[in-house]
């Protein structure tokens, strides 16, 4: 059957056709409007990664190897390109005695720093705070306590995400500034009253801090020891007091109300500005996990309840950065470091190898990215060990492992063929943004914005591409999502879907996905899942299917060709002919426009509403309108609002305009740009009974391939104005 959107354009054509029989013999125009479909392109298609793709690599074959000193000389030698597990810091030494292995650095989200108890006297003083962390050489903790394999940080955001401002905004509290510390320290009333060096808290007591750190975490002992020595640099007396990991976080999360200053570990979520807006909302101290420093600051729940009544996913990264600055400012904790994970490969058979911060080098970007350096290379091999084959890629049911699926199984762990085979609807970019990938857009909505929502729920929306295929030739489209949404949350197969209430699908290619949450990220974790064949998966129970290379249907770059299990097992994904993603670069165009009141004059308010086409969202419809006064023409416009009825906006009524020129233009997300109507109406100026004057609307429709143009002019009954 065919969609919707060819019959709306049959309907346009074919109404057209009609109204050319009408002949165009009327003596004035009065009302005209034009469908445009010109467009100026704003996006540029050189850069590959702005949207996930196909690529030159013909072949991915995974090769087990018994131990890590094989897997590495057959880096070394370019038998293999990469090796798909994450190296071990004790291994570093052995990957660094090899010329020709290049290593590639990824971001994680787990950071350490150094959290201040508001609760104990006289931490509650922000100026104290921020002496301490003028105090700290995070440098010197980076490069002697960790050995360089970490990252100097400021902001409590991590490095792959896509708002961290750490290039640009980090660096306040880096080196060691005694100066600003006991700047600091005088405005927080902390004076060297006795001159025995230390200053004394503002009551006049001797003060004495204590450094809570983990024994057990290599680097820790350290960087507790650097900490000491500044802040003792800085007039600040204090000893260090440690403890075993567990110990010491179990005492930090439930909120102990006794220490000082501690080294606490936090995995930061990856779209974690709200944990930077939110957790040290003084409501939070009831609240195991939340807002680990005991503060209570008027400022910080300010900010919170900010975040929180935000309705807009554009405005969230505003706010979430402001809240970044300020809890940066006001100190309750102290980012010192984030920590980096190491993935390895070699060049020598390929090239364009993508500085991928988030995936590592087995990224779902390098596969579709590189290209050979010669012609007899014909295959990327990934390396792997035993325990591939043994604990994770056990079947071409990615279920079957045991292993939910998070941010680790997805990008991080290993190498994953899973995420080749399998398209998510969105792909996260080297630098943290996401792309589309089986969706063309996506939106987050909110009670203030959609009615059915409760205050507590929001509603991601998919826009699946409408290009998209399994790689059997069946259409992707929007009931795979809500089978796959369903299917992991009725099989607890992730933890991103615990959330989820309801799936809503209209058309053939829009899925709105309401969750019992208000974070407002939830469209990015969501959009990272693997889409699954509804056509295939259907009854089939995740924790016992084991499917054969034939029934194993992907809508991804790769599908398998070959799938060896036992003593030398091995995986073989060839190249999918059929993998469909295109950059948009087409421009909005109308499918209708009303006007309300259909032949309009000047005189009173006009409504126009508009349905607008695109392969991808729209992102905004614009109505331009120009009153001509006399001489003197009036220029303004209006944001048309999107609601079930389409695009709505209104031009005002001007008594004294002899004309209104109008013009609508239609943008989508990727840039593209159309004038997609024109028109105008004019004041009637002939007196007597009713007068026939010509409103006309220009039309155009496109039938089939044939790019028919057909333009029709029809002329309305004009009321007399009086």
């Amino acid at each position: 059957m065919p969609s919707s959107k060819y019959i709306t354009r049959i309907a346009l054509a074919a109404l057209a056709m009609a109204l050319l029989c009408i002949p165009a013999t009327a003596p004035n125009l009065v009302h005209q409007t034009n469908v445009h479909l010109s467009s100026v392109h704003t996006l540029s298609q050189e850069d590959p990664l702005q949207i996930y793709h196909s690529g030159e690599v013909e072949t991915v074959r995974v090769v087990e190897y018994d131990n890590l000193a094989l897997a590495l000389d057959a880096l070394d030698s370019g038998e293999a390109d990469i090796f798909g597990h994450v190296i071990d810091p004790e291994d570093y030494a052995a990957v660094d005695s090899y010329s020709n292995i290049q290593k590639q650095w990824a971001h994680d989200t787990n950071t350490y720093m150094l959290v201040l108890n508001a609760e104990v006297y006289p931490l509650d003083n922000s100026h104290l705070r921020r002496a301490i962390a003028f105090a700290i050489d995070k440098n010197e903790i980076v490069t002697s306590a960790m050995g360089g394999i970490v990252d100097a940080i400021d902001f409590a955001l991590p490095l792959n995400n896509e708002f961290s401002i750490e290039l640009t905004e980090g660096g306040t509290f880096y080196a060691s500034d005694n100066v600003s510390a006991a700047a600091e320290l005088a405005l927080a009333g902390m004076l060297d009253v006795d001159e025995d060096g230390m200053v004394e808290a503002p009551n006049g007591n001797e003060m004495q801090l204590t450094v809570w750190y983990p024994l057990d975490v290599p680097g820790l002992n350290e960087t507790a020891l650097i900490i000491i020595d500044n802040l003792l640099a800085s007039g600040i007396n204090s000893t260090l007091v440690g403890m075993n990991y567990t110990d010491l976080q179990n005492e930090i999360v439930n909120h102990n109300q006794t220490f000082s200053l501690a080294l606490y570990h936090q995995d930061l979520p990856l779209y974690g500005l709200d944990w930077a807006a939110m957790t040290f909302h003084s409501d939070n101290l009831a609240i195991i996990g939340e807002n680990p420093a005991n503060i209570q600051d008027t400022i910080l729940d300010q900010v919170a309840a900010y975040f929180e009544d935000n309705i807009y996913i554009d405005e969230a990264p505003v706010i979430g950065l402001d809240a970044l600055r300020i809890v940066r400012d006001l100190c309750p904790v102290i980012p010192l470091f984030a920590e980096r994970w190491l993935s390895i490969y070699t060049d020598s058979n390929y090239q364009g190898w993508i500085d991928e911060r988030n995936g590592g080098a087995y990224s779902v970007w390098n596969p579709v990215t590189l290209t050979p350096n010669s012609a007899e290379v014909d295959e990327l091999v990934v390396a792997v060990l035993p325990e591939f084959f043994g604990d994770y890629f056990t079947s071409l049911n990615p279920f079957l492992s045991g292993r939910p699926i998070d941010s680790d199984w997805l990008f991080k762990s290993q190498f994953n063929p899973y995420m080749l085979i399998y398209d998510s609807p969105i792909a996260t970019t080297p630098d943290g943004n996401a792309v589309p990938r089986a969706s063309t857009s996506w939106t987050m909505y909110y009670r203030g914005i959609v009615t059915d929502l409760r205050s507590n729920q929001t509603r991601a929306r998919f826009y699946c591409d409408p290009n998209a295929n399994w790689s059997d030739g069946t259409q992707l489209d929007a009931q795979d999502y809500r089978f796959t949404f369903e299917y992991y949350s009725n099989n607890s197969l992730t933890n991103f879907t615990g959330i989820v209430e309801e799936f809503r699908v209209t058309g053939d290619f829009i899925v709105g996905i309401t969750m019992n949450s208000r974070f407002m990220f939830s469209y990015r974790e969501l959009g990272a899942l693997p889409i699954l064949p509804q056509h295939i998966w259907n009854d089939k129970d995740p924790r016992a299917w084991d499917p054969t290379i034939e029934e194993f249907l992907g809508s991804g770059p790769f599908v398998v060709s070959s799938f060896v299990q036992g003593a030398n097992p091995e995986l073989v994904l060839t190249k999918n002919p059929g993998y469909y993603p295109v950059v948009d670069v087409e421009p909005p165009t109308l499918l209708s426009l009303v006007m309300i009141p259909e032949n309009p004059i000047p005189a009173e308010s006009v409504v126009i509403r508009t349905h607008v086409d695109d392969r991808s969202k729209i992102d905004n419809v614009n109505l331009t309108y120009i009153y001509e006064v006399g001489t003197i023409n009036i220029t303004d416009s209006v944001m048309m609002t999107e609601s079930a009825s389409g695009y709505e906006g209104t031009i005002p009524a001007r008594v004294t305009a002899s004309r209104i020129i109008y013009e609508i233009v239609a943008t989508d997300v990727w840039g593209n740009s159309a004038v997609i109507a024109t028109g105008s109406y004019i004041r009637e100026t002939t007196s007597g009974g009713e007068t026939w004057l010509g409103d006309a609307m220009m039309v155009m429709g496109i039938i089939g391939a044939g790019a028919l143009v057909v333009v029709a002019i029809v002329f309305l009954r004009k009321r007399k104005q009086s």
